[in-house]
């Protein structure tokens, strides 16, 4: 297993340098680094140490499915989101993770050559993965995401692109870290043959779980194309009931996801959990709405 896990180490290593020497200009796809999971999204993005956006973490987090919905941007893209997230342990070190996200744009006019309108045309985004996470002993382990994407913003006209994410996970006590690279793949060419890197990135994740119920999540990433985003939050669980959640996202240079702050509440009753997530202080993001429908097992 030693020496399974050095490869994995190394590969990720040869990936990261690829792609930090080869990105080209970013723009494509920002959707890839939007963070899904309605718990995490209320502190601050820090989606790292979820297992419902990163397989390795499955193993020593156990099992959660959530389906979600997110009004996204209602004062710009105005698009709505709607989310399916599993991550399943299998056994006692295995775990695999299914994600499926459907984007749907704020229609707009067609128009011919003589500007008349001719109808009417709804933009979408697609996004489906399949992961899986190992754990090699009882604090360390590492997982595999492999997800299609593709974006439609005009009539017959569609890209697409194939992507993948890759982490190693440590979990002691109240103590869990993450570190690996996300969205790797190939650049998305438009109609004029110009390229545009995926949000890609190196990213690193860290938390502590306290037993009075409070819980802390960070994340940074390093974008190869450019930019540098952070999240961090807190947590504080009534009873494991009731929780309140807290937390603030930094986005600069090219970062596909800009500065918010967010809050968040959720309920859970027996193994099932709602939970809501509002992003606001960003001019791009504000009034941001997320709900999460999940069960836990």
């Amino acid at each position: 297993m030693k020496k399974h896990f050095i490869f994995f180490l190394t590969g990720l290593a040869i990936a990261v340098s690829a792609a930090a020497q080869e990105a080209a200009p970013s723009g494509a796809f920002p959707f890839l680094a939007v963070d899904r999971d309605a718990v995490t999204g209320a502190m601050g993005g820090a989606q790292s140490l979820s297992p419902l956006c990163n397989p390795a973490v499955i193993p020593f987090s156990g099992s959660d499915v959530q389906v979600g919905l997110q009004r996204w941007a209602p004062a710009t893209t105005k698009a709505t989101h709607i989310n399916a997230l599993s991550g399943i342990k299998l056994g006692a070190r295995l775990g695999l993770s299914v994600t499926a996200v459907y984007q749907m744009g704020e229609p707009y006019a067609i128009t011919d050559a003589s500007g008349k309108e001719t109808g009417v045309f709804k933009p979408s985004d697609f996004v489906a993965g399949i992961g899986m996470g190992y754990a090699f002993t009882d604090f360390l382990s590492a997982g595999v995401n492999v997800k299609i994407a593709s974006q439609t913003l005009a009539a017959g006209s569609s890209v697409g692109a194939v992507a993948a994410d890759a982490f190693v996970a440590f979990s002691n006590g109240g103590l869990q870290a993450t570190a690996g690279v996300t969205s790797l793949g190939s650049s998305v060419k438009d109609s004029q043959e110009n390229s545009y890197a995926l949000p890609s990135s190196a990213k690193l994740g860290i938390g502590y779980s306290l037993p009075v119920g409070l819980a802390f999540r960070a994340d940074a990433d390093y974008f190869f194309a450019g930019g540098f985003g952070a999240g961090a939050g807190v947590q504080y669980a009534w009873k494991d009931m009731v929780f309140v959640r807290a937390g603030y996202h930094l986005g600069s240079g090219n970062a596909p996801i800009p500065s918010f702050l967010s809050l968040g509440a959720g309920f859970k009753f027996a193994s099932f959990h709602v939970d809501l997530t509002c992003l606001m202080a960003s001019e791009a993001l504000g009034g941001t709405l997320q709900i999460g429908l999940g069960y836990a097992f």
